[in-house]
C-alpha cells in the first residue's frame, strides 16, 4: 500500500469511527465527534462544511434541533442515514467529485433526480406530470445502471419525482437493496404509503419520502382531490409510529397561502414527526411581487421556530 493509499484509508477509519460514535449519542459527546473529525480530515478538507457543522453544534439552533430528532428514528434507519448521507454522499463522494470534476473540466451532480415513471394514481390540478401519460417509464435495470454510473462519479444520493414514483415501489425498495450505500429520497403524494410499505422501508433502511401537502384539508383536497389529506395524515402517522424518516413538499398558490405561512401548519407538521419541509413556486413574472413576499413571510417563520426540528428550503 503506497502512502496516499495508507494516509486515506487511515482517514476514512478516523470518519467512520466518528459514525459509529454518532450512535453512542449524548449531547456532551456531540462537540467530540467534530474534534475526531477534524483529527483525521486533512487539512483543508471541507473546512467550510465542518466551521458550519461546528456553529450548529455551538448555537443550538434549528439545524441542532433537527440533528436530535434525527435521534428519535429507528435506531437502523439512523445508522444507514449517517452512514449514506454525512458519509458516503456528503464526505467520501464529495471528495471524489471535486477530484473527478476538476481532472475532467466538468460539473459532477452532488445529488442526482431522476423520474422512475410518469404514472400517477392523482389527477392533481396543475400538475404538468400529467401531459405525459402513464406510459413512460425507467425499467429496474436502466435504474440501477444510472445508480452505478453515479457511485464511479461519487454520487450517492438519489432523488425521484414523477408521475408518482411509489406506483413503482416495488423496483424503488428493490434498488434500494441493490445499494444500500446509497440514499433515496422520492416526492410522493403519500397515498400509497401503508403499513406493508413501512416494513419494507425498515428493512432497507435508506429509503425517505417527501411528501406533497399543500395545507389544510380544504386547500390540499381543493388541488390533490377529495379524500387525500385524510391519506396523507395516515402515512405520516405510520412513518411516525415506526421512526421511519420524512419530510412535507409544499407548492404555495393563492388559495393555499393563507395555509401554508401559518403557525398552526407549522405545528401540524412538526407533530406529524416531519423532518424537512421543501417549498417551490411557478415563477411567473405577474406574480414575482407576491412570491418574494412568500418567501420572505416563510424565512422569517423559520427563525422564529428555532425550538422546532424543521428545515425550511425555498426551491426558487
Amino acid at each position: 500500500m503506497n502512502k496516499m493509499s495508507l494516509q486515506k484509508s487511515i482517514q476514512n477509519f478516523g470518519i467512520k469511527q466518528a459514525l459509529r460514535n454518532m450512535e453512542k449519542y449524548t449531547e456532551e459527546n456531540i462537540p467530540k465527534i467534530m474534534d475526531m473529525v477534524d483529527k483525521f480530515a486533512p487539512d483543508g478538507w471541507y473546512e467550510a462544511q465542518r466551521n458550519m457543522i461546528r456553529k450548529v453544534i455551538k448555537e443550538r439552533g434549528n439545524w441542532y434541533q433537527l440533528i436530535l430528532r434525527i435521534y428519535q428514528l429507528d435506531p437502523e434507519v439512523r445508522k444507514a442515514f449517517f452512514q449514506n448521507f454525512i458519509f458516503n454522499a456528503s464526505l467520501k463522494g464529495s471528495a471524489l467529485q471535486e477530484q473527478l470534476a476538476e481532472e475532467n473540466n466538468c460539473n459532477i451532480p452532488w445529488a442526482i433526480l431522476l423520474d422512475p415513471t410518469s404514472a400517477c394514481n392523482l389527477h392533481c390540478t396543475g400538475c404538468w406530470a400529467a401531459e405525459y401519460g402513464h406510459q413512460l417509464n425507467l425499467d429496474l435495470d436502466t435504474i440501477d445502471s444510472i445508480v452505478r454510473q453515479g457511485k464511479e462519479l461519487g454520487t450517492y444520493m438519489y432523488i425521484y419525482t414523477g408521475g408518482e414514483p411509489l406506483v413503482r415501489k416495488k423496483d424503488l425498495i428493490k434498488i434500494c437493496e441493490m445499494h444500500p450505500d446509497c440514499e433515496f429520497l422520492s416526492f410522493t403524494n403519500g397515498t400509497l404509503i401503508d403499513e406493508e410499505f413501512c416494513q419494507e422501508m425498515l428493512r432497507v433502511k435508506n429509503f425517505v419520502p417527501a411528501i406533497s401537502l399543500e395545507g389544510f384539508e380544504t386547500a390540499n383536497d381543493g388541488r390533490r382531490g377529495e379524500g387525500v389529506f385524510d391519506k396523507v395524515q395516515h402515512a405520516m402517522s405510520l412513518l411516525k409510529s415506526h421512526g421511519l424518516p420524512f419530510g412535507i413538499s409544499t407548492c404555495y398558490t393563492r388559495k393555499n397561502l393563507d395555509d401554508v405561512t401559518s403557525e398552526k401548519f407549522f405545528d401540524m407538521l412538526v407533530e406529524s414527526g416531519a423532518l424537512f419541509v421543501s417549498v417551490s413556486y411557478t415563477h411567473l413574472r405577474a406574480h414575482e411581487t407576491k412570491a418574494n413576499l412568500v418567501c420572505r413571510l416563510l424565512l422569517e417563520k423559520k427563525k422564529k421556530r428555532l425550538s422546532h426540528a424543521i428545515d425550511l428550503q425555498i426551491l426558487v
